[in-house]
């Protein structure tokens, strides 16, 4: 699966799961054939209890989609990340995207043994997530290495922002398989080695997504997708892509939970100038592909 899709949990006025909604984004990316990684920081996992995560995972699994279903994994406690996997393990899911343990800063040897013991509670491929920004340490090479012939061990999402770093991990293992995690940066890190793409902007543009992935060395792909990443990193994901998909009526509301607020949203005057470049982009690059 070249893309897969960072999937935002959609909320009412009173916080609850907007189940529409949230259907409503799972089957565009199913139309386009894109894969969904649900319950990540993008679904803003951390603000919801197992209960609700659980009845997340349920419904999506309820609609039979033809595409794959990941399932983020994250947290500080093991006991918790392991219940989690078995959870979600009675469910039709694909797979698990694991994060290093947060807040706590493990090293080379805690991580490695936090993710052994991960990858041990599945037999569903499962895809190491590089994320320093939250998680407070980088996915280290040494455990990448270490754990490579796992036999759950599917890969890496690399969302550290360094193309030297996806070119490190990829060396490690002539097979391994790399997913960028930073929509600007696919032209780059597919050059070094990227397999496919994580994407937060194809909750909103899933077809044109899709055509970024395919041709990431047309110059209009990558300077628009570059420039649209620019202004979803000015503010902490998601609250810039949820404002986004209610903007477009993609979903109904653009309710985070706290810590995060919608006030904190920066140049949201740039939204409807946004959405007009893509609208113009797409059937351009059509026009260009034929």
């Amino acid at each position: 699966m070249k893309l897969l899709t960072a999937c935002v949990t959609p909320f009412l006025p009173n916080y609850a799961i907007d189940f529409p909604s949230f259907e409503k984004i799972l089957r565009s990316q199913e139309k386009e054939g894109n894969g969904v990684v649900l319950l990540g920081s993008t679904g803003e996992s951390l603000a919801l209890t197992v209960k609700e995560k659980e009845a997340l995972v349920s419904f999506a699994c309820s609609l039979k989609l033809q595409v794959p279903i990941v399932i983020g994994v994250s947290g500080i406690s093991l006991n918790d990340a392991l219940e989690w996997i078995r959870i979600c393990s009675t469910y039709s899911v694909d797979g698990f995207l694991i994060t290093s343990p947060i807040y706590t800063k493990p090293g080379v040897y805690g991580q490695t043994l936090w993710f052994e013991h991960l990858l041990n509670a599945t037999n569903k491929p499962a895809i190491l997530y590089n994320i320093p920004s939250r998680a407070g340490t980088p996915l280290y090479l040494e455990a990448v290495r270490a754990l490579s012939t796992h036999p759950s061990f599917y890969g890496v999402k690399d969302s550290g922002g360094s193309v030297e770093k996806c070119r490190e991990y990829v060396q490690i293992h002539p097979d391994l398989i790399l997913y960028c995690g930073d929509d600007g940066l696919w032209p780059q890190m597919h050059l070094s080695g990227a397999h496919g793409l994580v994407s937060v902007l194809s909750n909103g543009w899933p077809g044109e997504a899709r055509s970024y992935v395919d041709n990431p060395y047309q110059e209009s792909n990558a300077s628009l997708w570059q420039e649209l990443s620019l202004w979803l990193a000015h503010t902490t994901n998601p609250i810039a892509i949820k404002a986004l998909l209610a903007y477009k009526q993609d979903i109904a509301h653009s309710v985070l939970r706290l810590p995060l607020s919608i006030r904190d949203l920066q140049n949201a005057e740039s939204l409807p100038i946004i959405v007009k470049k893509m609208l113009h982009w797409l059937p351009a690059c059509q026009q260009t592909l034929t």
